[in-house]
């Protein structure tokens, strides 16, 4: 239950110098909110992440000035709430398929140098400005905290970024089972205690001896328009006791009546219709004792999603 972490800029590679200023969206909400302090006056945030969405509506109650806040994709990558919210109530500059590539300054941030880019997050050429600034935010998405995962043998999902788990959320060593955003980044908390119930409820299953030992485990593989899916494999005969939850990501956002399915091999097994999906906000489907007879038969699960 080790959580997620910030993306830091080293992840990023954006050249420049190294002058203070520069700070993940989480380093600056801890100082502003518990610590009392400006980290700035004026900023510029990179990434429309919640923490960072929700940090330029903070940090303009609290007096500062946010002269823009930049986003790679062509979309947000924020809840839309955040978006209504922090940025469009307060009039804060969103600028999308742009980002970072030059930070200026020598002790402290002076400007950032900020690029359009093409479709494939390539700067393009003729397109820069400079933004005077003397803090950039770093918000540019979470990481699953899987150190001690790796170290313990756990095998882990390169997309996901947090171990491979089964409907128990057991990982791939016996007794050791995983909970919360170390599986995969969650967007609302309540889910995140979701996650964290059955993983805590089925640890203490195998703690007493009492969990049942299942034989038949089924991959679960993200398809058209899924980024990834969790759990990754799941047991037939589980589905008999109760509901097990399919949780996945998009990749592109369906801003129309989208609908997810689940695929035993080439049979539709679940179908489920939405208003619309979005990258940021999980969809989450199930599957229970209607659908264990075809999941026993099957080679694997599919998870799609399509527009209706």
């Amino acid at each position: 239950a080790m959580g997620c972490r910030e993306r830091p800029r080293g992840a990023l590679a954006i050249p420049g110098t190294r002058p203070a200023g520069v700070y993940t969206a989480g380093t600056a909400q801890r100082m502003v909110n518990m610590e009392g302090y400006m980290p700035g006056e004026n900023f510029v945030i990179l990434g429309s992440g919640d923490i960072g969405m929700i940090m330029a509506r903070r940090l303009t109650l609290e007096g500062a000035h946010v002269s823009a806040m930049l986003e790679v994709l062509p979309y947000v990558s924020g809840l839309k709430r955040n978006l209504v919210q922090c940025i469009k109530d307060f009039d804060i500059p969103l600028y999308l398929s742009t980002t970072v590539t030059r930070v200026n300054g020598r002790d402290r941030v002076e400007s950032v140098t900020v690029s359009q880019v093409d479709e494939r997050w390539r700067p393009i050429a003729g397109s820069e400005r400079d933004i005077p600034c003397d803090t950039l935010l770093l918000s540019v998405g979470l990481i699953p905290e899987n150190e001690l995962s790796t170290l313990a043998g756990v095998k882990i999902d390169p997309v996901a970024g947090g171990p491979f788990v089964d409907e128990c959320m057991a990982t791939s060593v016996q007794g050791v089972f995983a909970a919360g955003n170390v599986v995969h980044v969650y967007d609302l908390v309540d889910e995140v205690t979701r996650s964290a119930l059955r993983a805590g409820q089925h640890a203490a299953e195998f703690a007493l001896g009492t969990i049942c030992p299942f034989e038949t485990s089924i991959p679960v593989q993200a398809g058209d328009n899924v980024h990834h899916v969790v759990p990754q494999h799941i047991h037939p005969q589980a589905l008999i006791i109760q509901d097990r939850k399919i949780e996945f990501r998009v990749r592109t956002p369906i801003e129309a009546a989208a609908r997810a399915e689940i695929l035993a091999d080439d049979e539709i097994i679940v179908s489920k219709r939405l208003r619309y999906v979005r990258p940021s906000e999980m969809v989450i489907l199930s599957l229970g004792p209607d659908e264990a007879a075809a999941v026993e038969k099957a080679s694997k699960l599919t998870v799609r999603i399509r527009q209706d």
